[in-house]
């Protein structure tokens, strides 16, 4: 099977090192050959090669939603999962309105294009949660309005041509997560929910948790099965303090909060993303034991004390060899341990180890 993926992060590097497991190849398609998943791949195509990586490919995934229009369709009869998924992440006001178009519980919202963000606020009320239409993410393009002087930073990222999302904030006990994993043949598994903890729009770090919220599973397999997803999706929500479920936001690919499959799980979410679009039975995501995940955000390997680390029972370290940047994801640590309490309390030590709450 030779596996294309559109897009050279740490996504695509981990589902590549899963999948050698499987013998499989792997073509990416990314404009910078120095990417992760370009250093293990069989090949790296450039933009410019698009057609020659297509000819390469038996099937097509991706790691990241912002892939170029015309790149999308021309490639589409490959992808999986389907073009018409990853189009609706190309708008956060599309998403949104699927949502309530199919009836899936979110937070209140409206939209408005720049020149007419203030008065719309104004009818909407603060405090608000203003985002960006289009290319936000970890934390970009999305703004805290609790009063309208708040404006000034969001017009001194953005053409008041653009639109925004806006949605009423909401007051919630925490977020988590659910990924799921659809065959072709539409067979279907769920992991193990996560609690995730976030430091100014960013994953800091999650872990799993043994408390099992129904609606949020069947809004889960419901909407694998409205976008009929053959691949992985995943769903952030809102836990709120009524005890109502909210949608977040949903990521049809490998996501952050699953990280943790790797070492906490029979079988990852890299590896049944592999399964599901290659048309294997899927593996289960059970999980083996207590599981989390730290982010290493702007570090480089020299920051942080590796042997301390290594020295933890459980710990694992995962380095995408790139370019160091303030804030940007430069690998992740994993966590096993017998007991929910045992990996919280492995990340209050990891979480030193690596100064994260001294950088964040």
């Amino acid at each position: 099977m030779r596996v294309g993926i559109l897009g050279g992060g740490q996504l695509g590097w981990m589902t590549i090192l899963e999948g050698r497991k499987l013998g499989f190849e792997f073509f990416v398609l990314n404009k910078d050959p120095k990417a992760p998943a370009c250093k293990v791949a069989d090949a790296c195509f450039t933009p410019e090669q698009a057609e020659t990586f297509l000819k390469s490919c038996d099937v097509i995934t991706y790691e990241f939603e912002h892939i170029e229009q015309g790149l999308v369709e021309k490639v589409s009869h490959l992808l999986s999962p389907s073009a018409e998924v990853l189009k609706l992440k190309f708008s956060r006001i599309q998403e949104k309105s699927f949502y309530r178009k199919m009836g899936y519980p979110t937070a209140e919202f409206t939209f408005a294009k720049g020149e007419e963000l203030y008065k719309k606020l104004v009818e909407f009320g603060l405090p608000a949660v203003v985002k960006a239409e289009k290319l936000g993410y970890d934390g970009k393009g999305q703004y805290l309005v609790e009063s309208l002087f708040g404006m000034d930073e969001i017009f001194k990222n953005h053409s008041k041509s653009e639109n925004f999302l806006v949605e009423r904030r909401v007051n919630f006990l925490f977020e988590f997560s659910l990924i799921g994993v659809r065959s072709k043949r539409g067979d279907v598994r769920v992991y193990p929910m996560t609690i995730n903890h976030h430091e100014k729009g960013v994953l800091l770090y999650n872990y799993t948790s043994s408390m099992h919220i129904k609606e949020a599973h069947n809004i889960l397999t419901s909407l694998m099965e409205d976008l009929n997803i053959v691949g992985l999706l995943a769903v952030e929500f809102f836990f709120c303090q009524d005890g109502k479920v909210l949608i977040n936001e949903m990521a049809p690919r490998p996501h952050n909060t699953g990280h943790y499959t790797l070492d906490g799980c029979y079988t990852s979410q890299f590896e049944n993303l592999l399964r599901a679009i290659a048309n294997l039975p899927l593996g289960s995501a059970k999980l083996k034991l207590p599981s989390g995940m730290v982010n290493l955000l702007g570090a480089s390997i020299q920051d942080i004390d590796v042997e301390g680390l290594l020295s933890l029972e459980g710990i694992k370290l995962y380095w995408y060899g790139k370019e160091k940047r303030e804030r940007r994801k430069m690998g992740h640590i994993n966590i096993v341990a017998n007991t929910q309490k045992e990996v919280e309390e492995k990340i209050k030590s990891v979480l030193y180890l690596t100064y994260q709450t001294q950088r964040v």
